[in-house]
């Protein structure tokens, strides 16, 4: 994206660009140019339902940048979630959803690459672009300084969704590799997964977009919706969560919303259980909260794959990817997976 300054009372006019922060952690403009030198007025307009920031960086800097943003713990909402680094440029604060803000700056002198990034918690990995100083942009296709789906040409947001692409969203719908009654769910933060009610286990979670559902409703329920982001997780073990031993009888009996978010109802060997899943903010990744509140069994939980993920379990004992617990740990426990970076 390049603007062309017009003169006017011998100064030129500032470079004048608008960013749309849209729905699965992405900017919509993912590059402009700017000369060296130049007034720039960037307008960063969040049309999300979370909060997003804009951080300008030097050269390279853009994940250091990001990462020094996670380390600010606490400290980070006073901060607007930009750390104290001489890597950061220029910053906006952090824009609730339908809020603006005018970035008002000098380009570099120095020409390059300059990259710009979301650093609100779990954002940086998906979230950013560059701003091309006094050099030329390659081609989008080979652009490495910006997203892969940008380099794909995936620069607008279709809309799949008659509501929206509010989140969370929910779809009963056939799904890859899970069984006819999957039940696909967007969390906030550009995180989703797939929950299979017919087994009663998470059967793998990806980040960026949602799905897109169009394979099924043209297929007259015939085919399959497409994941339209990232796995980063897939259960590579068979079952679901077992109570006491011997073999597990599963019955799925539904879902209550909590903030939007299912918590899933099921009784495993006639004992119920709940699970709960929400977005981590810290990391890409997801939380699963359980209750299996009138128990005095023994539980075990097929977690695995856990060596590619950043993995946390708040009881039991984890061995060759299964989670056991006593009856009175699994009165209330979770497990956390996250993305490794």
């Amino acid at each position: 994206m390049s603007l062309v300054c017009t003169p006017t009372l011998g100064q030129a006019e500032p470079q004048r660009v608008t960013i749309n922060a849209r729905a699965g952690l992405q900017y919509d403009v993912v590059r402009f140019d700017a000369k060296p030198g130049a007034q720039v007025e960037l307008k960063l307009v969040n049309t999300d339902d979370m909060a997003h920031n804009l951080v300008l960086t030097k050269p390279g800097q853009r994940s250091a940048v990001a990462n020094a943003a996670l380390a600010l713990g606490a400290e980070g909402d006073a901060k607007n979630w930009v750390p104290d680094s001489d890597a950061v440029l220029f910053a906006t604060p952090v824009l609730k959803p339908d809020s603006t803000h005018v970035l008002k700056f000098a380009a570099p002198k120095t020409p390059g690459v300059y990259p710009y990034v979301c650093t609100f918690p779990g954002h940086g990995l998906l979230m950013y672009g560059a701003m091309y100083v006094g050099v030329s942009m390659p081609e989008l296709a080979k652009d490495k300084n910006v997203p892969e789906l940008a380099r794909q040409g995936k620069t607008e947001q279709k809309q799949y969704h008659a509501w929206g692409n509010k989140r969370p969203l929910m779809y009963r719908i056939f799904m890859p590799d899970a069984s006819p009654a999957a039940i696909a769910v967007a969390l906030k933060h550009g995180q989703n997964y797939c929950w299979d009610a017919g087994q009663c286990r998470l059967r793998y979670a990806w980040y960026g977009g949602f799905v897109d559902p169009w394979p099924v409703w043209r297929g007259n329920g015939n085919g399959l919706a497409k994941v339209l982001g990232t796995k980063y997780w897939e259960s590579e073990l068979p079952g679901s969560i077992q109570i006491g031993s011997g073999k597990s009888e599963l019955r799925f009996l539904g879902y209550r919303k909590v903030d939007g978010q299912p918590e899933f109802h099921y009784r495993v060997n006639n004992v119920d259980v709940f699970e709960l899943i929400t977005p981590l903010h810290s990391v890409i990744g997801i939380r699963r909260s359980f209750r299996i509140p009138d128990n005095t069994k023994p539980v075990s939980l097929p977690v695995g794959p856990t060596s590619r993920v950043a993995f946390e379990h708040s009881a039991g004992k984890l061995k060759n990817g299964i989670l056991t617990l006593t009856g009175k740990e699994a009165a209330a426990f979770s497990v956390s997976i996250g993305l490794i970076k």
